[in-house]
Order: structure tokens, then sequence, then C-alpha cells
């Protein structure tokens, strides 16, 4: 377990003890059956939320995700993203092996692109030759695009277009409530047009497992077969519907802190001359720069800084990342920042 300033990720943070009490107290029977009553709570609690007819809970956004891609096609069809999203950077190879589509990437630095780029990358040649293009995804958050929460005009056109060529939509929106807060705008808004959602616990909530994929009542029996189909139907959930619930109550608006956190962290780290910060003022919580010293490698200066008890990533050859979360004070960041002018002052 890492002791330190953890701004690896989001999911590090650790349940609560008002979330492990809700945990601990949790009303449970068996999931598989349907019989457990907060899973049922939390899933009538999102559907709501999204604006579906139905929810079903999952152990992870990654299954979650893999299920919608299963539920929207076909093998052999079209899955048009970002080149960088989760589900095609990483999840595995995931949309191949349980859906057997093949994937459409649309190149966009930030993650976020409109119904003109869709128009590019879809195949509108028909016949038994061809594939078809069944499904876009949209990620907002936009993770390895800079953690940017989608404009709503992005969206619409998005929509808009998949309306016209007859896609379905799915929204990746396992950090969709910070996209939420940096907006100002409702779930249900950003969810408006999707056929199903995802939503992840375990990120900027703070939940220690557990997602969400919403999606119409006409899909519930073939959801619930592919979630048996990939090992993720579960007995007493309620223990971790229970922390989702929590998080549902208080850990939503509290996001707002993290994006300022962030905005700090990038404003200080922009001010050590050998590194090289992305956006300066990040719409959500996440910071990106570059490795510009000359006498060690990024990844030299990584293992020295988290030596140093400051943990962040590595994404690309001389890429980081790091996140700010509810286990990230102001403080921290300031802390943070002085070990890596210290560590970079060294080289």
């Amino acid at each position: 377990m890492f002791n330190g300033i953890d701004l690896y990720s989001d999911t590090v943070t650790r349940p609560s003890s008002g979330m492990r009490k809700a945990m601990m107290e949790a009303e449970v029977g068996d999931e598989q059956k349907g019989e457990d009553p907060t899973t049922l709570r939390l899933e009538e609690q999102v559907a709501d939320l999204v604006g579906t007819s139905a929810a079903l809970f999952f152990p992870s956004a990654t299954m979650a995700n893999e299920v919608a891609i299963r539920l929207h096609c076909r093998p052999g069809d079209d899955v048009i993203a970002a080149e960088h999203s989760h589900v095609f950077f990483a999840e595995a190879g995931g949309p191949a092996v349980h859906a057997g589509v093949m994937a459409k990437p649309i190149i966009t630095s930030s993650g976020v692109f409109d119904g003109e780029m869709i128009q590019h990358q879809y195949r509108s040649m028909k016949g038994p030759h061809y594939p078809v293009s069944r499904l876009v995804i949209v990620e907002n958050t936009t993770n390895m695009g800079g953690g940017e929460a989608w404009p709503s005009e992005k969206l619409q056109s998005v929509i808009q277009t998949c309306r016209e060529l007859n896609l379905a939509a799915h929204l990746d929106g396992s950090r969709i409530f910070n996209a939420s807060v940096s907006r100002g705008t409702s779930v249900r808004e950003l969810a408006n047009g999707f056929n199903s959602v995802t939503l992840c616990l375990s990120k900027g909530l703070g939940c220690p497992a557990g997602a969400v994929l919403a999606f119409t009542r006409e899909s519930y029996p073939e959801v619930r077969r592919l979630k048996q189909l990939m090992g993720g139907c579960l007995r007493q959930s309620g223990i971790l519907a229970a922390a989702g619930l929590y998080a549902l109550e208080n850990n939503v608006e509290r996001l707002v802190e993290d994006h300022q956190n962030a905005k700090h962290l990038a404003h200080l780290l922009a001010s050590l001359p050998f590194l090289e910060v992305e956006t300066r003022a990040p719409s959500s919580n996440m910071v990106y720069f570059q490795w510009k010293g000359k006498y060690c490698s990024a990844e030299a200066f990584l293992e020295k800084c988290t030596r140093q008890c400051v943990r962040f990533s590595l994404v690309g050859k001389n890429r980081f990342r790091a996140v700010t979360h509810l286990d990230i004070s102001r403080e921290d960041c300031d802390t943070a920042v002085r070990i890596l002018e210290k560590v970079g002052d060294n080289n």
C-alpha cells in the first residue's frame, strides 16, 4: 500500500468512516435472484437520476461498458469512438473479445468530437461484403483527452448524427458526475439521447468498487443475461451498493473541491521549469504535464518522486497525469509541488 500523496488516480480513494458504516449496516439479499434490497434501491435511484427505465449494478465500469457494446452490436459491426477512449485504450481489447466488433477510432487529442467527425468514420457502403457501423461511444469526462467535460453542443451534435444514421449511442460516463459539476448541467441532461449509460462509483465518488449500467426496460432480459455470461452476477452486493447510495448523497457536490484543487495544482506545476503543463485551467480533476528535464528520464523522475512519497502516473513517453480526489487536500497539492521542485532541482 502506498502511503503518501497519491495523485495516481481517483480510484485510489479509501472509503470514509461514514461510507464504511453504511456498508456494514446494509440490508442484503441474493443479487443474482434480484433479492438484494439495497442493490435494487441503488439501481432505481440511478435510473431515475439518468432518466432511463432500468439499471443494473456491476462490479466495474469496464464490465458495464463491455455489456453495453455486446447489447448494441453483433460480431463484425463497427464501433466509433475517440482513439484514446477507455473502451479502446484500457479495456484489454474487450470489444473485440466480448462482442467481436471492429474499432473505428476518431482522431482527437481532447477525446471530444462532433457529428461531422462521426460522418467521416461512418461506413456508408452497404452490402454483404461490408461491416455495419452500429454504435458510437462517448467518454465524458475524457480520460486520456485531459479530463475534459464535453460541451453540450458537442453532445447534441453527436446524438443528432446518431439519430440520422440510425446508430446506437452509449455514454461511458465513468466520471459523469465530474462532467455534471464542471458544466453545471444535470446528469440527466448529459445522458439525454443515449441508449445506455455507464456510471462508475469507484472513481470520483470514492466507493471501493462498483458501477451501474442504465438502459431501457425492454433491454433488461438481455442485459441481465449478458451480466451472467460475463460473470458479473453477485450475491450480497448490498454491501457495495450501500457505498454507492452513500456516495450519491454525500460525495457529488464536493467534486467541485477536486476541480479547484486540480486548477491550483496545474498553476503550481506550471512554475517548474522542467515541466510543461498541458492545460493551465483543467475542466475537471485531471492535470496532464510533460517532462522537459535533461538530466534523467521521465521514468527516473517519477521513481524519485514516488520514493519521496508523491505518486502520479506516466501515460506516455514523457507525459504524466495527476488526479485530484477526496483524499487530496489543497495542502497536499502544495506539498507535492514542493517535493517535485526539490527532486527536479537535484537532476
